[in-house]
């Protein structure tokens, strides 16, 4: 939903909870890029062997997920998963 989008646009790291990703330490959860500090328009959580970024839709009210995995593709899968995990909690009390 476009409340939905709204408050994904706003979420700063310590808006979520998030210690692990795919069974791993959470190294870092960032709303800014690295260096620049510009505004990612979403999150992104980082572990040793993969990410994901959550972010709106530049051209419709819903949300896309990025990941990256350097184990294989059934940890990408969890990482996705863990992923829609998050932004569903973020945005719990939103309806639909």
């Amino acid at each position: 939903s476009l409340a939905q989008v709204s408050r994904l646009k706003a979420l700063k790291p310590e808006d979520v909870s998030i210690a692990e990703l795919a069974g791993e330490p959470v190294l870092s959860i960032e709303s800014a890029a690295p260096g620049t500090g510009e505004p990612l328009g979403g999150l992104r959580v980082k572990a040793e062997t993969g990410w994901f970024a959550v972010r709106p839709s530049g051209t419709e009210p819903l949300y896309k997920i990025y990941a990256e995995s350097f184990v294989g593709p059934e940890h990408l899968r969890c990482i996705q998963d863990e992923a829609q995990s998050l932004f569903r909690d973020a945005t719990s009390d939103l309806v639909d």
